[in-house]
């Protein structure tokens, strides 16, 4: 019995060793290779597509761009302007692209505004022919605005065959206002003025190219300047301010700025020229002769530089030049130019 319990027990023992030695034996070995490591997918950057260059032509008179095509071949209007005391403040001037300031009889100024591509819904008051207006506004091959005017202007007009629209004549393109006193309530549009036009088969030739226009802003290579001032007589004080976060003039009369009626904006410009010349009273009653043919010393005005400049032309109808005292021909920035000519006898400030 003895011996049988033994012969159990090592059987037992065996079958534990043959377990134990299986079991080791499908035991797999720990492996070193380290895992793979699966790189991240690279995102391409998105491009940035360049942006689209500004659509349109440039204007020929401010060199900014006009984006309808048939906007720029509109042909020039050229309005005079009332500036006497009751006539302030005026209508549509913060629409001209370009705007001359020049003495009539009477120790005060007039302005001629041209409109090229601008739509104005009022313009005025309207007032009276000058010769020397005429001549600017041939410049331009514009239509001369106007409400009567001089005897030799009137001349001048017909001598010269202009296309002129003139309430004395009862083009159909003026109104009278009933918030202001005759003569300084004449008034007209830019829309009933092309309507009379086309119905008067002017020709519809636009302007030429005025000015050369820098492609970027630049400022002249000149004398800083802060603002200028023209004192045209005791109540005709003109002057100009710079401001530099716009770049811009904004226009004074005796010390306050100019406003449009209608749309109550400062009346500012970026560019400024100034024509110096001579005059002479023609009758008793002050009416000027005013030199604008031939040459003469002035002024150019933008950024806050000053430089000094020569104008010419040729003839009544020719165009005005103006160059730098070196012989070149000034290059403009874009934007709206006033010109004031100034006869010797009005006083010129320019403070730095």
């Amino acid at each position: 019995m003895k011996n049988k319990s033994c012969q159990v027990t090592l059987i037992i023992l065996c079958l534990i060793a043959v377990i134990f030695s299986g079991c080791g034996k499908s035991t797999e070995p720990v492996s070193n290779v380290e895992p793979e490591v699966i790189p991240e997918p690279t995102v391409e950057p998105t491009p940035i597509p360049d942006p689209e260059p500004p659509k349109g032509s440039p204007c020929p008179l401010t060199g900014e761009l006009v984006t309808l095509e048939a906007d720029l071949k509109l042909r020039p209007i050229a309005v005079m302007i009332d500036n006497e005391y009751n006539a302030r403040p005026q209508s549509g001037l913060a629409d001209a692209e370009i705007v001359y300031e020049i003495p009539v009889e009477g120790n005060i100024t007039r302005y001629m505004a041209i409109f090229h591509h601008n739509h104005t819904d009022k313009i005025g008051p309207v007032r009276s022919a000058r010769p020397y207006f005429i001549d600017k506004a041939l410049e331009f091959n514009a239509v001369y605005v106007h409400c009567g005017g001089s005897p030799q202007a009137l001349q001048d007009l017909v001598t010269l065959k202009v296309n002129t629209l003139n309430d004395l004549k009862g083009s159909p393109c003026f109104w009278r206002s009933k918030d202001r006193k005759m003569p300084h309530n004449l008034y007209a549009s830019t829309k009933l003025m092309r309507e009379v036009m086309e119905s008067n088969k002017f020709n519809n030739k636009t302007a030429p190219e005025y000015f050369k226009f820098n492609e970027e802003f630049l400022e002249p290579d000149g004398k800083k300047t802060r603002s200028i001032t023209f004192n045209y007589s005791k109540n005709y004080i003109v002057g100009y301010e710079y401001n530099e976060k716009d770049k811009l003039y904004y226009r004074t009369i005796n010390g306050t700025r100019l406003k449009d009626k209608e749309s109550g904006k400062d009346i500012a410009a970026a560019n400024i020229i100034v024509e110096k010349t001579t005059s002479k009273v023609l009758d008793d009653v002050g009416r000027l002769e005013i030199k604008n043919i031939g040459k003469g010393r002035g002024y150019y005005l933008s950024g806050g530089k000053l430089i000094e400049i020569e104008w010419s032309k040729s003839s009544r109808s020719a165009k005005t030049t103006y160059k730098d005292l070196k012989g070149n021909e000034v290059h403009m920035n874009k934007g709206i130019t006033w010109i004031q000519v100034v006869p010797n006898y009005v006083k010129v400030e320019i403070k730095e």
